[in-house]
């Protein structure tokens, strides 16, 4: 199987920050299932809760929330936070 189209559970916690690290994103220094993503006009938040995958998008003060399964592949969880809110 094409990594990007594994479900993003079947990947060790290391690949998971490695690939928000090629992203772009940063950790929480003082949450590790917690990570951002800064452009100029949006940021996101990056949460991995115990059931899902939780995007938290910014964009001059309008927040949008979505929630995704670790079931899913790593290419559409990618495509959805780079597009952003």
């Amino acid at each position: 199987m094409n990594p990007s189209e594994t479900p993003i559970n079947q990947y060790s916690l290391k690949s998971l920050e490695l690939w928000l690290r090629k992203l772009g994103a940063s950790p929480d220094n003082d949450d590790p299932s917690k990570w951002f993503l800064k452009f100029s006009n949006w940021e996101a938040t990056i949460n991995f809760e115990q059931e899902d995958l939780s995007i938290v998008w910014n964009c001059e003060g309008q927040i949008t929330r979505r929630m995704f399964s670790y079931y899913i592949n790593r290419a559409d969880v990618e495509n959805a936070i780079m597009q952003g809110p």
